[in-house]
């Protein structure tokens, strides 16, 4: 029999800096960038028989950049259409594989969401298709080894189509 025990993680150090801004640099086109910058490690956390002292926090990349952007396509009494994508880029990052004395390495990734939109005059409803994904990258969250050993990624790549209207 076994059991997952959740301790605080003693003394952390985190520091960062992050930079976003929006752009509209024509009419209709809407623009949008971040980039973030993460120092995030363990100053001290012994649990025996481990020591984390000095590892990067679990899930904390040094670099995360997002870009996206809007086009709007103006129907007239029609309504309009709505064009995004967004991108993010991660830089890689560690996990502690629960069970274990190990380390997963999550490897740089890069995701791209893609959105098509119809809302209708008024904004009285909308159609939205849309690509979450769209590289259909793997990405790990969860590693667990043990007597049932198991790992949770995150969503593979998913597409739809979503409605929704006011009343």
């Amino acid at each position: 029999m076994s059991c997952l025990v959740t301790t605080n993680g003693g003394r952390a150090k985190v520091s960062g800096i992050e930079a976003e801004t929006v752009l509209t640099p024509v009419r209709y086109i809407r623009a949008d960038f971040s980039v973030a910058y993460l120092d995030a490690h363990y100053d001290e956390f012994a649990l025996p028989p481990y020591n984390f002292a000095g590892r990067q926090l679990d899930r904390s990349p040094d670099w995360v950049v997002t870009a996206g952007t809007q086009y709007t396509i103006p129907l007239g009494s029609a309504g309009e259409l709505v064009a995004g994508a967004r991108t993010r880029v991660s830089d890689s990052y560690s996990l502690f594989i629960i069970g274990s004395r190990n380390f997963y390495r999550q490897p740089s990734f890069m995701k791209t969401d893609l959105t098509l939109t119809y809302n209708a005059p008024d904004a009285r409803f909308y159609v939205q298709g849309y690509v979450k994904n769209l590289e259909d990258a793997v990405t790990v969250s969860t590693v667990v080894v043990g007597a049932r050993a198991s790992v949770q990624v995150a969503d593979p790549r998913t597409y739809g189509v979503r409605a929704g209207f006011k009343f």
